[in-house]
């Protein structure tokens, strides 16, 4: 089980990392290194578990994360208003109460497997060399497998490319939109201010990337306390998915501006969501989603 949820998460790190982010204890870098610590924490309970390694304080460790997790969800539960805690990533969802059950069924199975003296096992040696080898996979695969966004960008780093003519051009066509008692009005009058620094994101309502990378954009703001009076986001997709993008994404304070779908791909190429910050008209520096980070703050 312990393996299995550290897998789960691995799969979806980039919404555990969100997850972990939005209770704002850490810096985002710190949350992509402690997200991935957690994983490597279940991967050697259920190794260890397996091979009855140091089984004694295994299992009392293992009893004690769960109790304090467990306090973690009803914490969860009672202030925040999460439909998934994301012990198992986004693939199989539980909410903070079907969680904690969860926790207290894991708990009393440890008592089921409890020994009498919680004497710790000798293992075979045939096996110390397999032991090994995945021991030190546990530790070394979350940070390799899915790396940091730091770590990815110096080893992936790349040009990013935009037409710049299709986006000045655009410019003058995107659509204020306005919302109104949960839904969209489109007011064409309205014109897009570009006068200091300006961010425009473009993004598909449908894109899941484009979601995690504007919520994550809202949230940084918010913990460091700046204002998004900048930042205009231009986006397409049915009413009903613009919707549910700006509730999902916590940018409620957020300018919107309706882009057509073909402007939009032929801006970013194909490629969403795209960040692209601007001084006085001018392009900056464009962003894709792993380029987002506090150091973006800065120029806003």
């Amino acid at each position: 089980m312990f393996i299995i949820a550290a897998i789960l998460k691995l799969i979806s790190i980039d919404s555990f990392e969100i997850y972990v982010y939005s209770f704002g204890l850490l810096n985002f870098l710190f949350t992509t290194i402690f997200s991935r610590l957690l994983i490597v924490g279940e991967l050697l309970i259920g190794l260890m578990f397996i091979f009855k390694m140091k089984y004694k304080l295994v299992w009392r460790t293992t009893l004690i994360i769960q109790i304090l997790f467990t306090l973690f969800l009803i914490y969860v539960m009672i202030f925040r208003n999460d439909d998934n805690c994301h012990c198992f990533g986004d693939l199989i969802e539980l909410s903070p109460l079907e969680s904690i059950i969860k926790n207290v069924a894991i708990i009393g199975v440890l008592f089921l497997i409890k020994t009498t003296r919680l004497q710790d096992y000798k293992a075979t040696s045939k096996f110390v060399g397999l032991r090994k080898v995945l021991l030190a996979a546990a530790v070394i695969i979350p940070f390799v497998v899915t790396p940091m966004d730091s770590v990815y960008k110096m080893i992936y780093s790349s040009e990013k490319e935009i037409s710049t003519v299709d986006f000045y051009q655009t410019l003058d066509k995107v659509v204020a939109m306005d919302f109104v008692d949960n839904d969209i009005v489109f007011d064409s009058t309205a014109q897009i201010n570009m006068d200091g620094k300006q961010m425009v994101v473009i993004v598909s309502s449908g894109c899941k990337y484009c979601r995690l990378g504007v919520k994550k954009l809202s949230m940084m703001m918010r913990k460091n306390d700046i204002k998004s009076d900048n930042v205009n986001i231009f986006i397409w997709g049915s009413r009903e998915g613009i919707l549910n993008f700006r509730e999902e994404t916590l940018t409620d304070d957020f300018s919107y501006w309706h882009i057509m779908p073909h402007e939009a791909i032929d801006i970013t190429l194909g490629k969403f969501p795209v960040f692209i910050m601007l001084k006085e008209k001018e392009i900056v520096n464009i962003s894709d989603f792993r380029d987002i980070d506090e150091s973006l703050l800065r120029y806003s």
